[in-house]
């Protein structure tokens, strides 16, 4: 199954001195790149986080919100930033200013939450448990979406596959047209004159068109193209298959352009639009998938 990259996950733990909530919310990125709020005291947890989604998820925004309540009463402690309320008195007597006791204690920082070393323990435990609730919440969802994108890309892929068949069938028609239209505007040049028509000169043409025009080697790696796809999305455990689908586009891309270039048939001019109009579409699909 495929992995979507978007996604929101909660998870939340409640002991008798509060309560540690984890929100994940995760978006499109090309590598996995982890933001995190949380408040003061428990920034120490902030490597934990990021060693567990490093395991759980490859790529993808992940942006961490961190809440604790607190139960007011519950052993909990605290003490003043003295080096911060140091810093702060001497940058109000440089400006001539007397703040009052209650403007300092409500700056972030000068009061620190006193946390002893159970405490600290449970709260880690805690955090952790959170987390882990959080992740497979997250990765549920982003899978559930992974799998409405895998049908969307396959049911591209089938008109893929019926457009690619329609320029193999087309194709072998290319040159007996052009041949009659070649022909047909020489005869209409020459007019009443009747004059001889050169068939050695214009077999010679004609040859050249077609080896100009022939199509086949980017056919036949479009098909494998779309084969190649077509396996990673039916692959029940493909490793972040994201960056291998996007690459698969690309050249899929490369050889429709190659197609519509060399060969300027109608029909297959054509089947190469529908063709490219079907890989913008996979495309956008495709840079949601992990």
């Amino acid at each position: 199954m495929l992995n979507s990259m978007t996604g929101f996950g909660r998870g939340r733990t409640e002991a008798a001195f509060g309560a540690i909530t984890v929100e994940l919310r995760s978006v499109n990125h090309r590598f996995l790149d982890i933001a995190m709020r949380a408040p003061g005291e428990l920034s120490v947890l902030e490597p934990v986080a990021r060693t567990e989604l490093q395991k759980a998820f490859k790529r993808g925004r992940v942006t961490v919100f961190i809440g604790f309540d607190a139960v007011p009463g519950m052993g909990e402690e605290y003490r003043l930033n003295e080096p911060l309320l140091t810093l702060l008195e001497r940058a109000c007597k440089d400006r001539n200013q007397e703040p009052s006791v209650s403007s300092l204690l409500s700056i972030p920082g000068v009061v620190i939450s006193q946390v002893d070393e159970g405490r600290e323990k449970a709260l880690t435990e805690m955090f952790r448990k959170s987390l882990r609730e959080a992740c497979d919440g997250l990765a549920e969802e982003r899978g559930r979406e992974g799998e409405v994108l895998r049908q969307a890309l396959v049911e591209f892929l089938g008109q893929m596959k019926v457009a690619l068949a329609a320029v193999e069938g087309s194709r072998g028609d290319v040159v007996a047209k052009y041949r009659e239209r070649l022909q047909n505007r020489i005869e209409e040049l020459l007019g009443p004159q009747k004059a001889s028509l050169d068939e050695g000169r214009l077999e010679q043409e004609v040859m050249f068109f077609a080896d100009k025009a022939d199509i086949a080697e980017e056919t036949l790696r479009l098909g494998a193209h779309i084969d190649r796809l077509e396996a990673l999305l039916n692959d029940e455990k493909p490793e972040a298959a994201g960056r291998q689908l996007d690459f698969l586009g690309q050249e899929m891309l490369r050889e429709v352009n190659t197609i519509g270039s060399k060969c300027r048939d109608l029909d297959i001019a054509g089947r190469v639009l529908d063709m490219k109009n079907l890989l913008e579409s996979m495309k956008e699909q495709i840079a949601n998938i992990e």
